[in-house]
């Protein structure tokens, strides 16, 4: 009787432990573009897509492709490759159309490979100044580091600001 008390009592507390551990976590889905990992935190994602034929728009800027029809909503598709890299995406059997929600609104951003989610800790997170070299370093809000990769952790609000501003 006296191990099972102990036995529930210790059950409890790393539970209670556990509660308050995740509040200091963050999730990312973490993705790859031109051979660097990225990541984007995971409460922005709507969902994973394999690459569908995609309607090109004339008089829009390069780093757009088109859009595609999901289940009868229209959406745009953002090439994050080409925006960063200034290189074409070459679509390939691995390569996902990441759904993100962007206002109420729907948006795609096309990547070369997603690679799976993450739980960091925040202590583990380093937050990013202006001053990165990076052409994209405005968009970069933090970096952080799982199983020996370093994952550039995109604001998601300056992509939001910067596909917004720029259609």
């Amino acid at each position: 009787m006296e191990q099972e008390k102990l036995l529930n009592n210790l059950a409890e507390r790393t539970r209670q432990e556990s509660e308050n551990d995740m509040g200091d976590i963050e999730q990312f889905l973490t993705f790859k573009i031109e051979g660097e990992f990225f990541g984007l935190q995971l409460l922005h994602v709507h969902e994973i897509l394999k690459p569908v034929l995609i309607t090109r728009l004339p008089n829009v800027s390069d780093y757009i492709l088109g859009v595609i029809n999901l289940r009868g909503e229209i959406i745009p598709i953002v090439d994050l490759k080409k925006r960063f890299h200034s290189n074409d995406s070459t679509i390939n059997p691995i390569s996902r159309i990441i759904v993100v929600m962007l206002n109420e609104k729907r948006c795609g951003i096309l990547v070369d490979e997603v690679k799976q989610v993450v739980k960091i800790h925040k202590d583990f997170i380093s937050y990013t100044v202006d001053d990165l070299s990076l052409n994209y370093s405005k968009m970069v809000e933090s970096v952080s580091r799982h199983d020996n990769n370093l994952i550039l952790n995109l604001d998601f609000n300056q992509i939001v600001d910067f596909i917004s501003f720029n259609k």
